[in-house]
């Protein structure tokens, strides 16, 4: 079995059978030529400097996929606004993505740098390419077709999930400040609030310290996270104050 330097090292015509089998696999009915632009990484270039990559494709699948999965949301007509995003925001992020493309298997067929290794995201961007891709030559409705060949069961799991109902002891720690900012709407609450409190470190190797805090059961709830940016350091006080009020309903529960 190839590794990723193995296969990102393979030539476009070593490629080319695998491009048009993907094609066909998926029925996506693309151009080769756009179809090798949405499965090119845009390390390629030190290969092949007039190659084009899929950032741009990229930025369009996202919003494509944003704005179907809201739709499919939207007419199911059983979510408020807070978790229409919520459950968007599940469903779009880059694990998520990334998962539907390893098992479709793109990283065999992503075209990189020889000595670069594939991530998680890459695939996730990927993803995403071949929907902007989609787009450009067959249109929405295409596209809606293909989310619910890739993302159908996903989605179902994803809603069955929201009907069965879930409490603060549920929450996914992949992104508690979604779910923290859920739970006090939910509540009828004011919105957590987050404060730098310091900052220390270098330029290159920075780390931030943040307080989230919230009113819960007429008192004030804080929690404190670090990270090596603002916004790993806000996801982690989110976290820290997910686990006190946990805390608090475990307590009430005994009560």
């Amino acid at each position: 079995m190839k590794n990723d330097q193995e296969v990102c090292s393979l030539s476009l015509e070593e490629k080319s059978n695998s491009f048009q089998k993907f094609n066909l696999s998926l029925n996506l009915r693309l151009p080769l030529a756009l179809l090798i632009e949405a499965l090119t990484h845009p390390s390629y270039k030190s290969v092949d400097p007039t190659a084009r990559d899929n950032q741009r494709l990229e930025t369009l699948g996202d919003s494509v996929i944003d704005l179907l999965v809201l739709d499919w949301l939207y007419h199911k007509d059983v979510m408020t606004e807070g978790m229409l995003t919520k459950k968007r925001a599940e469903i779009v992020q880059n694990t998520t993505l990334a998962k539907i493309g390893k098992d479709l298997q793109i990283e065999s067929i992503l075209r990189c740098a020889p000595a670069y290794i594939i991530q998680e995201k890459d695939i996730a961007d990927t993803i995403e390419a071949i929907f902007g891709a989609v787009f450009v030559i067959n249109g929405l409705s295409s596209c809606q077709s293909l989310l619910l060949q890739l993302f159908e069961d996903l989605l179902d799991k994803i809603l069955i999930n929201d009907e069965m109902g879930s409490s603060i002891l549920g929450w996914n720690e992949n992104n508690p400040k979604n779910k923290l900012q859920e739970f006090f709407q939910q509540q009828h609450l004011p919105g957590p609030i987050y404060q730098l409190l310091k900052r220390e470190g270098t330029d290159h190797d920075p780390e931030y310290w943040y307080s989230c805090e919230g009113i819960y059961q007429d008192e004030v709830v804080k929690g404190k996270g670090s990270g090596s940016s603002k916004k790993e350091a806000q996801k982690n006080a989110a976290q820290a104050l997910i686990q006190k009020l946990q805390q608090i309903e475990n307590q009430v529960n005994r009560d």
